[in-house]
């Protein structure tokens, strides 16, 4: 159950980082107000995708809405979450601010053969602080994170019954993003986990597209 623990900790930060934000290194809402979003995650004994789509505008509130896959090393079966997250997006001298906030819930892996049925609900919220700086058509933005997260799972066993276990934590994301032309940006970020025992440090890969209507 702690392995699953923090697996699914890490699919709480895969969701919430799908989000479409300067302040998070990826594309501003100015040149397009909807976003399309994906990420990998690459945690010990795991793999985990999430896709997503987000709309907002500049300096005001943003939201994001997605669905993502798990895999798991030994096993055949995979878990599915969806997310949803809200933000609002501050000016801070060159910087951008967001104070941000999002829910999950994932289903699985479940084993039919031993009738074990497991489910995970996740909430977290926190900041996060990105400095463009422009070079020509290529944007390079620093970032970092920092959030609080609570996670519940719950596993159900045939003829036996339930069991839940949640945690509390935090982790910080840093992050250097790659953003072309405004549209299109890529970023490797990685996550410190703190406030639990065990945890270790982990990676992910975030791409963005930026598409729609020009903020007015």
């Amino acid at each position: 159950m702690r392995t699953m623990m923090m697996v699914c900790a890490v699919l709480l930060v895969a969701a919430s980082r799908v989000s479409a934000q300067a302040c998070l290194g990826l594309p501003s809402f100015t040149n397009g107000s909807v976003h399309l979003n994906a990420a990998g995650e690459f945690p010990d004994s795991a793999t985990a995708w999430a896709v997503g789509i987000g709309a907002g505008r500049p300096d005001n509130l943003f939201g994001n809405l997605g669905v993502g896959q798990a895999s798991y090393e030994g096993l055949d079966e995979k878990s599915t979450f969806g997310f949803l997250e809200i933000g609002f997006q501050l000016a801070l001298g060159g910087a951008q601010l967001c104070p941000i906030a999002g829910g999950y819930f994932g289903a699985g892996p479940d084993d039919d053969l031993a009738g074990i049925k497991l489910t995970s609900r996740g909430a977290s919220a926190g900041a996060a602080l990105g400095l463009p700086i422009r070079a020509g058509m290529v944007t390079f933005i620093p970032n970092a994170a920092v959030r609080y997260e609570y996670l519940s799972i719950k596993l159900e066993e045939e003829n036996v019954g339930s069991s839940t276990e949640s945690s509390n934590s935090g982790i910080v994301d840093l992050g250097l993003a790659l953003v072309f032309g405004d549209r299109v940006s890529l970023q490797p970020l990685f996550h410190i986990p703190f406030g639990v025992d065990d945890a270790e440090s982990n990676f992910g890969v975030f791409v963005a597209l930026s598409f729609g209507w020009k903020a007015r």
